[in-house]
């Protein structure tokens, strides 16, 4: 607890003939001030045109795709934090929830 976070949201371009900027507050990208560590989507890494439900990407860059458009930006210390497994068998997945404080 302590570490210094900065969150931030980007959005996505939605439609097929009326397209627009639609931000996604589900999916932010969480980068540790503190440690560097990257908490994020895959799709922050790369972009994914085809996803199968518990690939493993072991392809994935190390560094954040530079043409994300941002649309918030936040920064906090992280004064609580959960790591749970959610689901059973062959759908489980890693939840990841964090108390964020104003810096």
């Amino acid at each position: 607890m302590g570490s210094l976070v900065e969150v931030t949201l980007f959005e996505v371009e939605e439609g097929m003939f009326s397209k627009s900027w639609v931000p996604q507050p589900d999916k932010p990208l969480i980068r540790d001030l503190t440690t560097g560590v990257l908490y994020g989507e895959d799709e922050h890494f790369a972009e994914i045109s085809s996803y199968r439900s518990g690939e493993v990407r072991d392809d994935l860059p190390m560094e954040v795709r530079r043409d994300l458009r941002e649309y918030a930006r936040h920064r906090g210390k992280v004064r609580a934090c959960r790591v749970v497994w959610i689901g059973s068998g062959d759908t489980r997945y890693p939840q990841t929830s964090l108390v964020i404080e104003d810096a």
